[in-house]
């Protein structure tokens, strides 16, 4: 069995909060947006990832594709340990589209331009055949938007050119934050078409933020649901969307009835046990001082939970 594209061995990563305070930053207690989380991706899947505003989705993609550095934990690249790997090769090869494409497209530079500054830089062959080629397979005909400037797109063309950006490096795994939100239906349908077939051709894996069950029953295999900067739960995508097994899962995907509740201030704390246990109907007292290991509760379908 071939090596995963990319694998994460509890993993944690560390950000600081906005204070409030005299000393800005500097004074910032430092939160656990990622606790200790592992997957894995195969070579051509799609791993939808789902959880509530604050869960650690963006940062687990950004720590995924090289874009963070981890506090703890490793990282492998089909099965090699990226920490021995030369960086600039390991960050071509994980490509990240952020859920606002005007965060990675320089708005006032032509196409053109900053896409062969890419290509220059990571000193690959055949630049500008591999840049007509990467629009071309997101529908940007290079005739008519290699001179243009990405402020001279509509939003949905600034989307293509941010995947058409990350498709020119020829990655093996791109990470898209909700790729296709804020955008109309026959446009979102467009670039799911898109990405499918870019999958299809190309062999690439997506790491897939969303909250649309739409979308990640249309791309991913296999999903996982995160919360307070842990897995929760991660199997098949339509086991796990039917049949959600960790309580918060089920809250989450509107399976067991209550509000989720409002965004916690996680700053400092660490939690020694499950993070879901205080809104739990289901918690022991083993819950709240015990972190839950994950257990297969079907083929393929694992979860942490104590109380399973």
């Amino acid at each position: 069995m071939s090596e995963p594209i990319l694998k994460l061995d509890e993993i944690v990563v560390l950000r600081r909060t906005d204070p409030t305070g005299p000393f800005g930053l500097w004074g910032a207690r430092p939160v656990r947006a990622v606790d200790g989380v592992s997957l894995t991706v195969d070579r051509g899947e799609t791993l939808g990832l789902m959880g509530g505003s604050g869960a650690g989705k963006t940062t687990l993609a950004q720590a995924a594709t090289l874009r963070l550095p981890l506090h703890r934990g490793n990282l492998l690249m089909l099965g090699e340990d990226v920490r021995r790997l030369d960086r600039k090769r390991a960050r071509r090869r994980l490509q990240l589209v952020p859920q606002d494409p005007r965060e990675s497209l320089d708005m006032d530079r032509r196409v053109d331009e900053q896409l062969d500054q890419l290509v220059r830089a990571y000193e690959l062959p055949d630049g500008g055949a591999r840049i007509r080629r990467a629009l071309e397979r997101v529908g940007l005909p290079p005739e008519q938007f290699l001179k243009r400037t990405p402020r001279q797109m509509s939003g949905g063309e600034q989307q293509r050119l941010a995947i058409a950006q990350a498709l020119v490096l020829n990655p093996l795994l791109v990470a898209l934050d909700e790729p296709v939100s804020g955008v109309d239906p026959r446009l979102r349908e467009e670039l799911l078409d898109l990405l499918a077939d870019v999958q299809r051709e190309q062999g690439v894996a997506y790491l897939l933020i969303s909250q649309d069950l739409r979308v990640i029953g249309r791309l991913a295999r296999r999903v996982a649901i995160m919360h307070l900067g842990r897995i929760c739960e991660v199997g098949p995508t339509e086991q796990v969307l039917m049949n959600p097994r960790h309580p918060y899962s089920r809250r989450f995907l509107g399976k067991e009835e209550g509000a989720l509740p409002p965004d916690e201030n996680t700053a400092g704390r660490v939690f020694a046990g499950c993070p879901w246990a205080p809104h739990c109907p289901h918690a022991v007292e083993r819950c709240t001082r015990e972190r839950p290991a994950e257990r297969e509760v079907a083929p393929g379908h694992l979860a942490a939970c104590h109380v399973l």
